[in-house]
């Protein structure tokens, strides 16, 4: 035998071998595979043909101390409705839209489930579903939320073992009686009342159509949001790619199809009045839940809420009922709201009119975060209503000036709670900066030289400007975007009107503004709002847990100065929130209004708890005249006083780290001799400071100087010693463009005119014998004496 015959053979044997041992692997890899295969179906779990039956398993809602509050279910938003009962436009149009093989499938479609890997792989995405309607049921009833292969391999095999339980009908009507279609609609029949105020029977094709196209988004597509009232565009759009399916697949006809398009849809314009105690915080709740649930299954926030819904969950939260009763009665009084006689209001004039004004409030725990109350609004609160806490966003005016101007200031020292700064008109310069802007106060006048502390108590706008002139533009919205997480900073805010003055373009919400200030009462440290602590299953399984994500937001110290300035807010008589004062429980806050009056706020805290309360109208921009933050702070005092029933009066926790120091009010500096004898009284304050920014160079605006007392000018030489002073003053080296309530006090510019005779003989008419008064008036061009530090 040649070489060449024996390698070649010897080749043969290799590759034999290889082939060989390729297909003991694969068959090894492929028996492996089956057995883990059989050992997941085995533990997979048993489909109860009764399903309609077992629909009804409502989740429990609990209040911060494990209280039982009431069931969470669909049990009052569905209505089993029989397959008979369910018009078959309708049956086809989901069939069409979401499962066009389900006549034919055995519970799985290996085409669609090719087709969307296919597609999400091309687009790197997971936007298309492989799921059968078989599936989509059996996920809603039967399996656990874990998302893994495991859970894939037993959707398929329950899948095909509910096609031989039960018949194509049955599971077409267990998942139109099961399937979340958007709002508090769960089934077709729920959402036929719901969207339209009929039974289901009485659906049209067009109609059938658009509840069908929800079932991909029932978010997105929902008619009701505000956006999509805007541009209903979306939903129809929606209801006519399920038109276009039911056609393509000869559902309908075309005249059918013709028909459907040509069709107004009419909604409902009542929405049914829902009995769920404490909603306005349940809702929020369930939404936080939802999304968190959906990011970590990787489902839908629908197909999450769905769960909740109908999977027998315990649901903790973080309500203090206590607390909530005591909001809603407040808020609720009408005896706070009736001198504004307002209309009540209809956004699109069609939907129950709603008491005006309107208000929101929101109360959390700022040590840990956890809320503690949530009030969306004023009167009855139908299913999804409008929840101005958590949802609507409102200018927040002058309680916007901690977080964006003061605390900034503060924080980075840039300036203490004794600097001065002068509340006058922008000088020209100034004003040319910022595109010729000037800011006024409230009340139209300009008091001088104010300290920082004074300024905030008594909400000077002017002050406030000019002081983020110092911090800067981007230092102002780093603190509001990333120290107190307000998350409706826009570009066009990024000036300096909007950050001093509260003129926000979106505005606020106040559940933000709650937690925002809850940073001054915990030290400096932001707490996200959390709604909820728990989640378990059925089987007390944890399912979710959640507690708040805490992050430095500024010094201990300045926190604390924070407080202590804005607790004069609250109890000098000037402060703008002292009627937000309740017993002896210290409060800190600031008041907030809008142009025109169109919102009010108060935004404060106790040792307890921070809160933020918005009072205004619903349609935005709507000016109500009798409109006072003294009012939103009023309501706020009265809700912290019941939920502060039985708690211990105590004061905040002062840091290590601040001094004390004696400061002139007028210059911000140590004190001189002077200081003490302003004619106004002494204006030598004691004051707080981070250890190492109190002042060390002494007052040089308190200035003394020899005044002629018979018409309060600076004499000069030649006034007679029995008409001369020597009085004290304060300076300024310009004279104002417009009235300054201090300027009273600034030392004189002019000179006696008043002549004396240089010997102080005078005559009975007050002349010095052989002089006229001609004289007299030369002589008043003598040397003078100026003032004196």
């Amino acid at each position: 035998m040649s070489e060449r015959k024996k390698s070649k053979k010897k080749k043969r044997g290799i590759l034999n071998i290889l082939v060989l041992a390729i297909l003991l692997i694969t068959l090894f890899v492929g028996a492996a595979g089956i057995g883990v295969a059989l050992a997941v179906v085995k533990s997979a779990p048993d489909i109860d043909a009764n399903i309609l039956d077992n629909l009804k398993q409502s989740s429990k809602i609990y209040d911060k101390d494990g209280n039982f509050i009431e069931d969470f279910s669909d049990i009052q938003n569905r209505t089993i409705v029989q397959y008979k009962k369910i018009p078959k436009h309708l049956r086809d149009a989901f069939v069409a839209i979401e499962d066009e093989r389900f006549w034919t499938h055995h519970g799985i479609d290996p085409k669609r489930i090719i087709g969307a890997v296919w597609h999400d792989i091309k687009t790197m995405s997971r936007e298309q579903g492989g799921s059968t309607i078989t599936q989509q049921l059996i996920k809603n009833i039967a399996l656990s939320p874990k998302k893994d292969i495991t859970r894939k391999l037993q959707e398929w095999y329950l899948a095909i073992q509910l096609e031989r339980k039960l018949s194509k009908e049955q599971i077409l009507e267990a998942y139109l009686n099961t399937i979340y279609l958007g709002g508090s609609a769960y089934g077709v029949q729920a959402a036929a009342n719901y969207y339209f105020g009929k039974d289901v029977q009485e659906l049209t094709i067009g109609e059938s159509a658009l509840i069908a196209g929800l079932t991909q988004s029932p978010y997105k597509y929902y008619p009701y949001s505000k956006k999509n009232q805007e541009n209903p565009q979306v939903y129809l759009n929606r209801q006519k790619t399920v038109l276009n399916k039911m056609l393509e697949h000869k559902y309908i006809t075309q005249e059918e199809y013709d028909q459907a398009l040509k069709q107004k849809l009419v909604f409902k314009t009542k929405e049914q009045a829902n009995t769920m105690k404490y909603q306005w915080f349940i809702e929020p709740a369930i939404d936080q839940i939802a999304q968190e649930l959906s990011d970590k299954l990787g489902i839908t926030e629908s197909e999450a809420k769905q769960r909740l819904r109908t999977g027998g969950y315990n649901i903790y939260l973080t309500i203090d009922t206590k607390i909530q009763d005591a909001a809603e009665s407040v808020l609720n009084d009408e005896t706070y709201f009736k001198q504004f006689k307002l209309k009540a209001y209809s956004s699109d004039g069609k939907s129950e009119p709603v008491v005006q004004p309107q208000a929101a409030a929101v109360i959390m725990d700022y040590h840990n975060g956890e809320v503690r109350a949530i009030v969306g609004g004023r009167g009855p609160h139908p299913l999804r209503s409008l929840n101005r806490a958590t949802e609507v966003k409102r200018q927040p005016g002058s309680s916007i000036k901690p977080l964006a101007v003061y605390a900034p200031a503060i924080d980075t020292k840039v300036a203490t709670a004794g600097t001065v700064i002068e509340d006058s008109p922008f000088s020209s310069e100034l004003s040319a900066a910022y595109g010729g802007w000037e800011p006024d106060n409230y009340d139209k006048t300009y008091r001088g030289y104010l300290t920082v502390r004074e300024a905030i108590t008594r909400s000077i706008n002017v002050v406030a400007a000019k002081l983020l002139t110092q911090v800067g533009i981007g230092t102002s919205v780093d603190y509001l975007q990333n120290k107190f997480h307000l998350s409706t900073i826009t570009k066009s805010d990024k000036y300096i009107a909007p950050l001093s003055l509260g003129g926000l373009t979106e505005g606020v919400l106040p559940i933000e503004m709650a937690a925002a200030y809850g940073v001054f009462g915990n030290q400096g440290v932001y707490s996200e709002p959390i709604l909820y602590t728990k989640v378990t299953d059925k089987y007390n399984n944890v399912v979710l847990e959640k507690t708040s994500k805490q992050s430095p937001s500024i010094s201990k110290q300045a926190a604390y100065i924070m407080i202590s300035m804005m607790k004069d807010v609250t109890t000098k008589p000037y402060g703008t929130g002292n009627r937000a004062r309740f017993g002896s429980m210290p409060v800190a806050g600031k008041t907030g209004t809008s142009s025109d009056s169109t919102n009010v706020w108060f935004s404060g805290l106790t040792p307890y708890y921070s809160g933020s309360i918005w009072i205004g109208h619903d349609k935005p921009n709507t000016s109500i005249p009798s409109l006072k933050s003294s009012l939103a702070a009023k309501i706020w005092g009265d809700i912290m006083k019941k939920a502060h029933e039985g708690l211990k009066v105590v004061d905040f926790e002062k840091p290590t780290g601040l001094v004390t120091a004696q400061i002139c009010l007028d210059s911000g500096k140590v004190p001189s001799d002077l200081c003490s004898k302003d004619p106004r009284g002494s204006r030598v304050v004691t004051e707080m400071f981070i250890e190492g920014t109190q002042p060390v160079e002494i007052c040089d605006v308190h200035i003394t100087a020899d005044i002629d007392t018979r018409n309060g000018k600076l004499a000069t030489d030649t006034t007679p010693s029995q008409y001369r002073s020597t009085k004290v003053f304060i300076k300024r080296d310009y004279t104002p463009s417009k009235p300054l309530l201090d300027q009273k006090y600034v030392v004189p510019n002019d000179f006696s005119n008043i002549v004396d005779a240089p010997t102080g003989e005078t005559n009975n008419e007050g002349q010095t014998d052989g002089q006229n008064n001609e004289q007299n008036n030369e002589q008043s061009n003598g040397n003078t004496t100026p003032p004196s530090n």
